[in-house]
């Protein structure tokens, strides 16, 4: 089954608990970062040229996400 997204707000709905989850993992470390600035870099850096990614994928960048914003 596909899920499809209409818009970026959709998508971004859809990986937020993913978001929040890396988000504390940072805090933890005493690291200070947003789930927008997070979202934000992901998106320009990560995914911008990327064609057909999957959701699973995009969890996993998010979840694997180093400190470099």
């Amino acid at each position: 089954m596909e899920i499809e997204f209409h818009n970026l707000e959709e998508l971004k709905k859809r990986v937020m608990p993913a978001l929040r989850l890396r988000k504390r993992e940072f805090k933890k470390n005493n690291q200070s970062v947003t789930e927008e600035e997070l979202w934000n870099y992901l998106k320009e850096n990560y995914w911008k040229k990327s064609h057909q990614l999957s959701l699973s994928q995009m969890v996993d960048d998010i979840l694997n996400q180093k400190i470099e914003l």
